[in-house]
């Protein structure tokens, strides 16, 4: 399985937009009860499985008037939720997720980029199976 820029943009946003912690320092806690990143995949060109993690945590900053940014997320991989226990199974196996030797995922960003007062890219560092590499998040608010 593969999780592209585009499916972890997408578990980011819905991670950092489904946060209940308001402060005045546009400071986020994310809500583990509201937040389940997705990812999909095809089930062998027949159809498009989505699956979810159901356990994340992590904080999201922002200063608007400085336009300066941090985001802090770690999803715990073994939370994997495909519909199947069975396939959970394989899915957390040591030719996917590897859970037992990498139990998370981690997105740290390294900064943040506005388009006048809108942000629209995350730059930082994705680590999945102890592996980290270079990622842009494109952000679109709703």
């Amino acid at each position: 399985m593969k999780i592209t820029k585009k499916l972890f943009s997408m578990l980011v946003l819905l991670a950092a937009a489904s946060s209940n912690t308001y402060a005045a320092t546009d400071s986020y806690a994310i809500d583990n009860s509201h937040t389940f990143p997705r990812f999909s995949y095809s089930h062998l060109g027949f159809s498009t499985q989505l699956s979810r993690f159901n356990k994340t945590t992590g904080k999201v900053m922002f200063d608007k008037a400085a336009k300066t940014g941090q985001v802090d997320i770690t999803i715990d991989t073994t939370s994997v939720d495909t519909g199947s226990s069975i396939f959970n199974e394989h899915i957390q196996a040591e030719d996917f997720l590897n859970t037992a030797k990498f139990p998370t995922a981690t997105f740290k960003s390294t900064k943040v980029i506005f388009s006048g007062d809108k942000l629209s890219e995350i730059q930082g560092n994705l680590t999945l199976k102890g592996i980290t590499k270079p990622v842009t998040l494109t952000v679109r608010l709703t």
